[in-house]
Order: structure tokens, then C-alpha cells, then sequence
């Protein structure tokens, strides 16, 4: 009988300008069960995604004509489009486009040299929605994912919760408004989420703005530390942005 992956009866779309790298994509996740379509332009995934209604899209953002981002706000202005999870694959690993990417709606964001375990485990997280709870097990298990979580706690739940924690572990003072100026994406939650944290504790109103409450001071600057290792932006803003700690 032939064996079947956890990939199995999911279609995926992955919109890539790189031959090369949308063929070892296809390698990898059709030996997971999945079926793999693949298209090589934006307008190109644009009239598949119309044509075989995927489960998720993967995600190229740099590309012409029609780029990633044109794609993201299609699908999700499109009713029947809206509920296709959408995982970015991109070499812009700035926080300015990862941000900007996911309050826009991209479920996740993944760099450029594709990182495959990660990959995998994303897409059966955002996939299995019955087996959600086993699937972050799985992530909290990945890399120094663990540690980001417990650095994190269940408070940080909010991407603009994580940006504001990373802008402040420095030691600087700011107020909400130059906090705002300073984000890369400031998301439509950014003042009840500066409320939230202080109510939480994590920050403290001081005389000349905001600054990391001293109770949390070792804990964002731990944070701040593992973000700024190799991949770790990618890690940290995914797991919060997924709601991984919701389920652990």
C-alpha cells in the first residue's frame, strides 16, 4: 500500500521567479505528500490561484510586473480567495518587508536560503488546523524556538508587542508617538497593545516617555539578543504572529 505524507490531499502554489528555487521546493514538499503546481510570474499564480483554489501559496515578493505584495492584497480583497494561507519565500529579510508583509495578511515569513524543516513545519501548523496544539509542539521544539517562547511568555502575543519590546531593550526612553514613527509597521492594534504592556507590566510610563519596566529589562535584552542572531527576526516574528504560545 503506498504510504501517503502529512502532505496528503493539499494542493500548494508556489509563485517563484527562480527556476531553480521553485524546482527544489517542489522536490522537497512532493516527497511530503503534497501537490505542487508552480508558476514562474505573478500573473501567472494569479490566474492558477483562480483556476485550482490551493490550500496555501508560496510566496516570491520580489518579482516584476506583478509582485508579492500586488498578490497578497488580491487574495485577501477576494472572498473566495481570503482563507488560502500565504507563506512569503523571500531574500528581503529586513524588518521593514517582513513586517509590512504580514500586516498585510501573509500567514508567515520565511527567508531566502529556505530554511526546509522550518518550511515543513509551518505549513502543517497553518495547515492541520485540527492538530494545531501538536503542531506547535513542534515548532516550540524547532531551533532555539523554546527560548524565544519562554523570553516572550504568553504576554508578547502581538507583532507590534514584539517590535516595541525589541525598540526599547536598549535602555532608550520613547513616547508612544515616537515609537510609532519609529515602527516599520505600526498595525491598526499599536495603542492597545502599548496599553496592554503596561498593564502587563512590561512597560513602564517614565518622566519623557516608554521604557522596558525592570522586571523585564534582562528578559528583552536576552530577546533582543537571540532576534539579532542568524534568523532569529524570522523566528521570533513567525512564532508571534502565528500564535504558537497560544497553544503550548
Amino acid at each position: 500500500m503506498e504510504a501517503k505524507g502529512p502532505g496528503y490531499g493539499k494542493r500548494i502554489l508556489c509563485i517563484e521567479d527562480d527556476p531553480s528555487v521553485s524546482s527544489l521546493i517542489k522536490t522537497v514538499l512532493t516527497l511530503e505528500g503534497y501537490e505542487v503546481l508552480e508558476a514562474a510570474k505573478g500573473t501567472v499564480g494569479l490566474d492558477l490561484l483562480y483556476r485550482t483554489f490551493p490550500h496555501a501559496v508560496l510566496l516570491d515578493l520580489r518579482m516584476p510586473v506583478l509582485g508579492g505584495l500586488g498578490i497578497l492584497d488580491i487574495l485577501k480583497e477576494k472572498s473566495g480567495l481570503r482563507e488560502v494561507r500565504v507563506v512569503c519565500i523571500t531574500a528581503a529579510t529586513d524588518e521593514a518587508s517582513m513586517y509590512r508583509a504580514l500586516c498585510r495578511g501573509a500567514d508567515a515569513y520565511l527567508f531566502k536560503p529556505v530554511e526546509f524543516e522550518f518550511l515543513r513545519l509551518v505549513l502543517r501548523y497553518l495547515l492541520e488546523e485540527r492538530e494545531r496544539a501538536a503542531r506547535a509542539r513542534e515548532l516550540a521544539a524547532f531551533g532555539r524556538a523554546a527560548e524565544l517562547l519562554e523570553l516572550m511568555g504568553r504576554e508578547v502575543d502581538l507583532l507590534p508587542k514584539l517590535e516595541v519590546l525589541l525598540l526599547l531593550a536598549s535602555g532608550k526612553r520613547m513616547s508612544a508617538e515616537e515609537m510609532a514613527g519609529r515602527m516599520a509597521c505600526e498595525g491598526a492594534d499599536l495603542g492597545g497593545a502599548l496599553e496592554e504592556m503596561v498593564e502587563q507590566g512590561i512597560l513602564a510610563r517614565e518622566e519623557g516617555g516608554l521604557a522596558v519596566s525592570s522586571t523585564w529589562a534582562d528578559r528583552a535584552r536576552s530577546l533582543a539578543s537571540l532576534v539579532s542572531e542568524y534568523r532569529g527576526l524570522e523566528l521570533a516574528a513567525n512564532l508571534v504572529h502565528m500564535g504558537v504560545g497560544r497553544f503550548l
